[in-house]
């Protein structure tokens, strides 16, 4: 990662910038998912994906939301951002949600996003960090990211679909 990006906090001014990133970052994946369970259980049963998940980042950008929320700057431009969760109960955080423009994809940022994270929540008191993923080919740059930022061991899951 070069010196031209820089890691902050999120500001309101980005929420537009964050749902354009989010867009463009899990269109592939949304279709790889697509794909996967074909048109009729697609059709059904991923019908608001999207939606959903921009409902998410809209519930992690809010002033009095139990999230933190960084983003990853390029020249003044935000490229990408990364969302948590902090329980100071378990002491366990939670990376939520993560994108990175397509264009600034395999550069290492989600790497950074990911470091940045753990540092946040290591100074925060938080002592186990989880995450999840899809184990698609379409996460497979995610897995890799969060492996390079030392994540593991994975408990492998399977999400099914039939229709009735």
């Amino acid at each position: 990662m070069g010196e031209q990006y820089r890691i902050r906090p999120f500001k309101p001014g980005d929420h537009d910038r964050l749902h354009e990133i989010r867009e463009a970052a899990f269109r592939p994946v949304f279709r790889s998912f697509r794909e996967i369970v074909g048109k009729k259980i697609a059709s059904i049963a991923m019908v608001n994906a999207e939606k959903e998940q921009a409902e998410l980042l809209d519930k992690i950008c809010k002033d009095d939301s139990s999230y933190d929320l960084f983003v990853i700057e390029h020249s003044g431009e935000v490229v990408g951002f990364c969302g948590l969760k902090l329980d100071n109960k378990t002491k366990v955080g939670e990376i939520e949600l993560v994108a990175v423009h397509p264009d600034q994809q395999g550069k290492g940022l989600g790497t950074a996003l990911n470091e940045a994270a753990l540092d946040f929540m290591r100074k925060a008191g938080m002592r186990v960090v989880t995450v999840g993923t899809g184990g698609d080919p379409s996460h497979a740059a995610a897995r890799r990211s969060y492996e390079k930022a030392g994540f593991g061991p994975t408990i492998p899951s399977v999400w099914m679909f039939r229709t009735l």
